[in-house]
């Protein structure tokens, strides 16, 4: 059983790790990957929405590959594979090889980690440095080697550097010991101490760029929810179907069991094995479940939780396949045919050839930028003058015509109108574009917007529809508009979140 076990595990990484290198040369961007793709065009210790590591592992795949959609996807891609090792390894280590197996199986197939492993965001290295510091800390406290705390640490601050809330593994991490009677000497000795002393050392260049920058990152991060409008009942709700969706009804299920078995048998029991389950999958679960009474919670969040619930449900999984139970057999075969034609699903609607079932911002991004640079290039052969780009929306805009215009400092978003314009307003300079035309680009433009917009200008053409297309059929009600003498917007105006 645990051959076949293997084969499977085997053949499923490099399948799906071949898939995704021929799909991620492919596939366009969707807009969160070229905006983070603008974050590496920009090095910094630090970015307003999130910590930079984000950006370096982008910049290290474009190094490799150049700016092209694999390269800003290769890294992560190869990091989805690592993290795989990663829980297999710390699996073996609380349980056996048979465990171990099956939780990276359930890794590799489970719906949150099958688009973790390909669309580019903070989440792909956050979910490899915490497993990664989920593997160190265990081979520390089990064999009390200055190393392995090292390795944790250093894993901790990589965490951190993807996304704030990694801190919550050091609470984890104490919750864990307190716990267990056979590991709580390890509150007493200096190399645990050491380790946290390295994450803060290796997260420092974040807490560095905040302090010349206001603390920016850091206050925006934390108040999110603050003055949320919205139905409490709605946040909740969603929040669990949410989960119930990136698990699959079985995947949830077994996590709900996995989450009584810590329960009652780690931190009751004082099963080390359990404890460790619980007491890394569950905080962090609890936060954002908590969370979701009070604002909308993004369906990736949760994901580090169920690197150490997985854990716990293979275990109880293979209990259940050794006991011979027809049911737990055909769960599992049901469970892999619903992966495979999740897998299928997930990236057929980042395509861009989905219609209506894809991710609306998916495709057409190509096409749009080539229509861009016709006009651009009308513009500038009438004024002499090169022109500008400005996207009219959070983001999305400004960061695909950057990436596919090849020119991100000549691409800003809503900052150029006012907006305190999000991680635009860290790395545009206006100046540079006062007085030069600009082709703003914009979906679903309204009477109130243009005028303003117009208000930016010393005049301005009126707003011609540009074809996009997305298979075969029009692709969104996008509008350019050329303006001539571009003049700085007043004081900034309140931003919205992003994840």
């Amino acid at each position: 059983m645990v051959k076949r076990a293997w084969i499977v595990l085997c053949l499923l990484i490099v399948g799906l790790t071949g898939f995704r290198l021929v799909f991620g040369a492919w596939a366009e961007l969707i807009p969160e990957e070229a905006y983070y793709w603008t974050y590496s065009q920009h090095p910094s210790l630090g970015y307003f929405d999130h910590p930079p590591m984000v950006a370096w592992t982008i910049w290290l795949g474009t190094f490799v590959l150049g700016n092209t959609e694999l390269g800003v996807r290769l890294v992560n891609i190869f990091l989805w594979i690592a993290t795989a090792v990663a829980v297999l390894q710390t699996a073996k280590l609380w349980f056996d090889e048979r465990v171990a197996v099956g939780a990276a199986l359930l890794y590799a197939v489970l719906p949150v980690f099958i688009g973790i492993g390909f669309i580019v965001t903070p989440d792909g290295p956050l979910v490899f440095f915490w497993a990664l510091c989920l593997y160190g800390l265990t081979r520390a406290m089990q064999e009390e080697k200055l190393r392995y705390w090292l390795l944790a640490g250093v894993a901790l601050g990589g965490a951190m550097l993807s996304k704030y809330y990694a801190v919550v593994l050091v609470p984890s991490l104490l919750w864990f010991l307190l716990w267990s009677p056979k590991y709580r000497r390890c509150l007493k000795n200096w190399q645990l101490w050491l380790a946290l002393v390295v994450g803060g050392l290796v997260f420092s260049p974040v807490i560095w760029w905040n302090s010349q920058n206001q603390w920016a990152s850091f206050a925006f991060q934390s108040s999110r929810t603050v003055d949320q409008r919205g139905s409490v009942a709605l946040y909740i709700g969603t929040f669990w179907v949410s989960q119930l969706a990136v698990l699959m009804p079985l995947g949830f299920a077994l996590m709900v069991a996995t989450a009584w078995r810590a329960v009652r048998r780690g931190w009751f029991g004082r099963e080390d094995a359990w404890n460790f389950v619980g007491s890394f999958g569950l905080p962090v679960f609890g936060l954002f479940a908590a969370a979701s009474f009070k604002t909308g919670v993004h369906v990736n969040w949760t994901a580090p939780a169920f690197l150490a619930l997985a854990i716990g449900a293979a275990a109880i999984a293979v209990d259940g396949l050794a006991s011979g139970n027809r049911w737990w057999r055909r769960g599992a075969w049901a469970m892999g045919v619903l992966s495979v034609l999740g897998i299928i699903g997930f990236h057929f609607g980042i395509s861009g050839h989905a219609g209506k079932f894809g991710y609306s911002y998916a495709g057409g991004w190509r096409q749009l930028a080539a229509s861009v640079e016709v006009v651009a290039q009308r513009v500038e052969k009438q004024t002499g003058q090169k022109p500008f780009f400005i996207g009219a929306d959070k983001y999305y805009l400004a960061a695909e015509l950057g990436f596919y215009l090849r020119q991100p400092d000549e691409c800003v978003n809503m900052y150029a109108f006012g907006s305190r314009g999000l991680g635009y307003r860290y790395w545009t300079d206006l100046n540079k574009f006062e007085g030069r035309p600009a082709l703003v680009v914009a979906t679903n433009l309204k009477p109130s917007m243009l005028k303003e917009m117009k208000e930016h200008f010393v005049r301005s053409d009126e707003p011609e529809a540009i074809p996009v297309a997305r298979s075969g059929k029009r692709w969104q009600n996008v509008r350019g508009m050329v303006g001539f003498g571009y003049r700085q917007a007043g004081p900034p105006v309140g931003d919205a979140s992003l994840d």
